[in-house]
């Protein structure tokens, strides 16, 4: 992947992306989650793979995914069958959850996720002289808000919901005509995740009706659980001790997130192939997705020397 995320980078002088020359030079937007890391551990094992063409065997793909924010990019990668034929997927994160030294083999508890966006439409009308004639799109979309929020949580695993983002409105003094919610649920495992996309598709519909305004909703992104495989966790785990610099290889822990390269490994285990996701560590200056979000850049060779390394014995 190689997508950023909206935040507005610091312009603190400490920063070193400002000291050396390398902050986003777009407004708004920044690369705050180590996507731009990916893509140059990515071309550094394109670079590998030419070097070493003689000494390989069999067919390697790398697969760019577009869009993980929003997790909007997978499912139509999956969809074209580009990894069909793959016996083996391998996709990693860089940061996220461990500092520089440290290995993450077996991350577990990947939440499935659906992006929802709801959309009302009203009816305008003069706000001080009829505004009994007009329908309040803002009013319903607020009152969406807090139902959504308060959907009950799931009694037989994590349940996550967030509205992002509340847009309304025309002018002060027009009753608003238009919204929109734009929100994210997140579940355990499938049924959980739909129990919660049904929830938001019922208040959906109840405030449309409650507020006499047309309704629409739409799905704008999904990632889905995943499992992986035993093989390919031994040997990342016996290849990540070996590296130079990695001082500790976890054995597991809980993602509680989500990540649409589930998709990804999912679809080739569906076909017969083994998969794996797994965290290379990095130290950061600050979290994922903050203004002052930076990453120890050592650690991409450790990604780039990680991949080669599986590589080597796949291909052995």
């Amino acid at each position: 992947d190689i997508d950023c995320v909206n935040v507005q980078e610091t312009a603190l002088e400490a920063h070193l992306p400002n000291k050396l020359g390398f902050r986003s030079q777009n407004d708004g937007f920044m690369h705050a989650c180590g996507h731009d890391g990916h893509m140059a551990i990515g071309l550094g094992v394109a670079q590998w793979i030419a070097d070493n063409q003689a000494q390989l065997n069999g067919k390697i793909k790398l697969v760019f995914q577009p869009a993980e924010e929003g997790v909007r990019g997978a499912a139509a990668i999956a969809a074209s069958g580009i990894i069909d034929d793959a016996d083996y997927f391998a996709a990693s994160h860089l940061s996220f959850c461990a500092d520089s030294g440290t290995i993450i083999a077996n991350p577990k508890k990947f939440l499935c996720t659906t992006k929802i966006d709801i959309r009302y439409q009203g009816k305008p009308a003069h706000a001080g002289a009829a505004p009994h004639l007009g329908r309040n799109a803002l009013l319903a979309a607020a009152h969406a808000v807090t139902q959504l929020h308060g959907i009950s949580r799931h009694g037989d695993g994590m349940t996550r919901i967030n509205v992002g983002v509340l847009k309304a409105g025309e002018g002060r003094n027009v009753i608003p005509t238009t919204a929109e919610v734009q929100l994210e649920v997140r579940g355990e495992n499938a049924e959980i995740n739909q129990y919660m996309v049904d929830q938001v598709l019922q208040i959906a519909k109840g405030i449309a009706v409650s507020f006499d305004l047309d309704y629409e909703t739409e799905i704008m992104g999904e990632a889905v659980d995943l499992d992986n495989d035993a093989e390919l966790v031994e040997l990342i785990s016996e290849l990540a001790q070996k590296q130079t610099g990695v001082a500790e290889v976890a054995p597991t822990y809980s993602f509680n997130g989500s990540e649409d390269a589930t998709i990804l490994g999912r679809r080739v285990q569906q076909h017969g192939g083994k998969a794996i996701y797994f965290i290379v560590g990095a130290d950061r200056t600050a979290g994922h997705h903050q203004a002052e979000f930076d990453f120890d850049e050592q650690q991409l060779l450790t990604g780039v020397n990680l991949y080669t390394a599986l590589l080597q014995r796949l291909n052995a």
